[in-house]
């Protein structure tokens, strides 16, 4: 059973991570990042696809 300032950590943590649009693993190594994800994720749903659905062209817009 859950404290109540566990509970109230916890919904902290659940509206931090709503506000961020979901949750994110940390990093176990070096992270290099070829994409800007974030983008790449909104350009897919104003076109209605999913990021797997984009073209390799479409996708390439979003290199770093």
């Amino acid at each position: 059973m859950w404290s109540k300032s566990e509970r109230k950590a916890w919904a902290e943590l659940e509206a931090a991570a709503d506000k961020a649009g979901g949750y994110l693993a940390p990093p176990t190594g070096p992270v290099i990042m070829e994409y800007d994800y974030r983008a790449m994720s909104r350009y897919a749903s104003k076109k209605g696809v999913t990021s797997m659905e984009l073209t390799d062209a479409e996708r390439n817009m979003f290199k770093t």
